[in-house]
């Protein structure tokens, strides 16, 4: 497979998540900077698309769009990651290193022509950011899913050691086109085809483990909630139905047969509270010597 293929079937794959992306996200649950996630797959589509248009004339437009996306793409998805994992924004500042790292390789291909400078500048700024992001996976993977956050964190700290690796090493020469077929550039595109499947699975399994486990969160409280509904329900306590009630000394007979003060029998089956006193009719019959409504 040719250069420009590797190349193609790379934007085809991140096309085709950016539309993934955006389809999952009108359907699903997704948290905050999954958004971001996708405008990078965007930006990577369009980067290697103008990869692919790169031609005798506008070439130094080109090279500033390509390395300047490729860059982005990168600095969006650490954005993306921060606020997915930390609730929080990058700093602004960061989306201008994109422009400076475009300008840096226009400069060496106007006024010094250097593939291999220009390489290394875009290389390691794309990989300072992505294991930044690596980093901030491992730093801050919850606990039920740290295998699944280590994987995706290994998988990119992988693609950027074999990106550092071909431009510090890989010994570009200055004069060498950048669709020339050579068995490291091809190794580099496939890994990079295969880790940007990998890291983009990842992401989406990240937000549906997080969505699975707000859910049985919510469950659990739910449940609980239920559960101190039902307690408190059978602590409320009512009186109902026909009350036996004796004609003369007013005890009430219970369900055992046993006959009970009215006090003790009301007390018992409900949260009622009797405070003592003495109606006028029988202050009158029984104490008709105390006058009850002075100084009343």
């Amino acid at each position: 497979m040719d250069i420009k293929t590797l190349i193609f079937s790379n934007m085809i794959i991140c096309a085709f998540f950016a539309i993934a992306f955006f389809i999952y996200s009108s359907e699903q649950k997704t948290f905050w900077g999954f958004r971001l996630w996708n405008l990078s797959a965007l930006i990577m589509t369009l980067g290697l698309f103008a990869f692919i248009l790169r031609g005798s004339k506008w070439v130094g437009f080109n090279i500033f769009t390509v390395n300047s996306f490729f860059i982005l793409a990168a600095v969006i998805r650490l954005d993306a990651i921060t606020r997915f994992l930390l609730d929080k924004k990058q700093k602004k500042y960061i989306y201008i290193i994109p422009l400076f790292v475009g300008f840096a390789c226009l400069f060496f291909y106007h006024f010094e022509d250097r593939i291999v400078i220009r390489s290394i500048i875009s290389s390691t700024a794309y990989c300072v950011f992505s294991l930044w992001l690596s980093w901030l996976l491992i730093r801050h993977a919850p606990a039920e899913n740290t295998s699944l956050y280590y994987s995706a964190a290994g998988i990119i700290a992988f693609r950027c050691l074999i990106v550092l690796a071909r431009a510090w090493f890989g010994h570009f020469s200055d004069g060498q086109g950048i669709f020339d077929d050579n068995i490291r550039t091809s190794f580099q595109l496939g890994v990079g085809m295969i880790t940007e499947i990998s890291q983009n699975v990842f992401f989406l399994m990240m937000n549906s483990k997080r969505a699975e486990a707000n859910f049985t969160q919510a469950q659990s409280k739910l449940n609980a909630t239920v559960t101190d509904l039902k307690k408190a329900l059978s602590d409320v306590k009512t009186l109902q139905g026909i009350l036996p009630i004796c004609a003369h000394c007013k005890k009430i007979r219970d369900d055992q047969g046993d006959w009970q003060g009215i006090e003790k029998y009301v007390h018992d089956r409900s949260d009622a509270e009797f405070s003592h006193g003495i109606c006028p009719e029988c202050a009158k019959e029984h104490f008709p010597e105390i006058n009850f409504t002075e100084g009343s």
